[in-house]
């Protein structure tokens, strides 16, 4: 069971037939409505239905996590089949706040660690209201799509894929105009279910790779990294922070691949066994066995590098389904050596995972 997948909005001609639909489905589609939560809780190990066998444990103790999550881009939503297969062999939903596209500033306000602060309107008595904010560019490429709460009204936040002259806001029921003041916070409705059982963050790729509107510094990408990582860790939620790795093709003095090495070291030094090396994973050599495919010498190349090697990709910025498999399955080992859950099935691999290294890369060569 996945949650919360973004959809395209529908453009204008389309609008007021979407807007009752919104109206009639949005009790149910808000990802903290009781429907939901109750669907979460029933996934739960140890509810009414769950299957036998699974024993989430953290810090040595028995909990009962009700959901898994993970957060990102277009790595962790191409990783939701993985992810939500490793959560159900466990007895828990999984909540997919992956999107494609969108940058750090976007994914935050969907989360609900970094609000959408909006400017200054007027939410009308009823339908939608086209607002600002300084907080996410709606010339982002991405679609966006959240429910949640503006000024107390429950609605919806979105925009078209492209570049938008901002976000639309679509209450969900009739009632009061309502003046929207200055910096006012948009609440996202996955708050509640967000920060539940095990979350993974994977935030800010596409701010690094410096091709969409938004912050391109990697020293706010770690700061907002650890403001979510605090925010969900509050709640108890366990998180398990990913690093990124550069896209194949990417030049050895690219400022992308610096940045890039800047937030790794950054988040591995902070987090230590609680990070997910995805770029010592992608570029290393233990990734062939667990994805099960023989490289090429173009691959080897592309390792040495540093970059993710064309054998292992869907496309230039993205993994394969065997790489993404042994994505998952380096993600089923890291949570099991941390204690947060013991294997309800037998392992998928008949011997222990081995250790890959942490390798500094050749530091990019300066421009001159």
């Amino acid at each position: 069971m996945a949650f919360s997948r973004q959809r395209p909005v529908p453009g204008l001609p389309l609008r007021r037939r979407d807007a009752l639909r919104l109206l009639a489905a949005a009790p149910l589609l808000a990802a903290d409505s009781p429907a939901t939560l109750a669907a979460l809780r029933a996934r739960s190990p140890g509810a009414a239905g769950g299957p036998p066998g699974a024993h989430p444990v953290v810090d040595g103790g028995p909990t009962i996590p009700t959901a898994m999550a993970g957060w990102g881009s277009s790595t962790m939503a191409a990783m939701a089949a993985e992810l939500e297969s490793l959560a159900a062999g466990h007895g828990w939903a999984y909540l997919d706040g992956g999107a494609g596209g969108q940058t750090a500033e976007q994914i935050l306000a969907r989360l609900g660690s970094r609000p959408a602060r909006m400017d200054a309107g007027l939410v009308p008595s009823r339908g939608a209201v086209l607002l600002t904010t300084g907080s996410m560019s709606a010339r982002a490429p991405a679609a966006f799509d959240a429910w949640g709460t503006l000024a107390g009204i429950p609605g919806r936040l979105a925009k078209d894929p492209g570049r938008q002259p901002g976000y639309l806001f679509l209450r969900t029921l009739p009632g009061p105009a309502r003046e929207v003041p200055d910096g006012t916070p948009f609440i996202p409705a996955t708050e509640t279910a967000a920060r539940i059982g095990i979350g993974h963050l994977n935030i800010g790729k596409n701010n690094l790779t410096r091709g969409h509107p938004g912050t391109h510094d990697p020293a706010r990408i770690v700061e907002w990294t650890g403001e979510a990582h605090d925010w969900l860790a509050s709640s108890g939620t366990r998180v398990l922070v990913w690093g990124h790795f550069p896209n194949t093709g990417t030049p050895r003095s690219s400022p992308v691949r610096k940045g890039i090495l800047q937030v790794n070291e950054e988040l591995q030094a902070r987090y230590g066994s609680r990070y997910l090396d995805l770029h010592g994973l992608v570029a290393g050599d233990e990734i062939w066995e667990l994805a099960g495919v023989h490289p090429t010498a173009e691959d080897r190349r592309e390792q040495k590098l540093g970059n993710k090697p064309p054998g292992l990709s869907h496309d230039r910025a993205h993994l394969s389904r065997a790489g993404r498999r042994a994505v998952r399955i380096a993600v089923e080992h890291r949570l099991a050596e941390l204690g947060w859950f013991r294997a309800a099935q037998p392992p998928l691999r008949a011997t222990a995972l081995p250790r890959w290294p942490s390798p500094r890369w050749p530091s990019p060569r300066q421009p001159s």
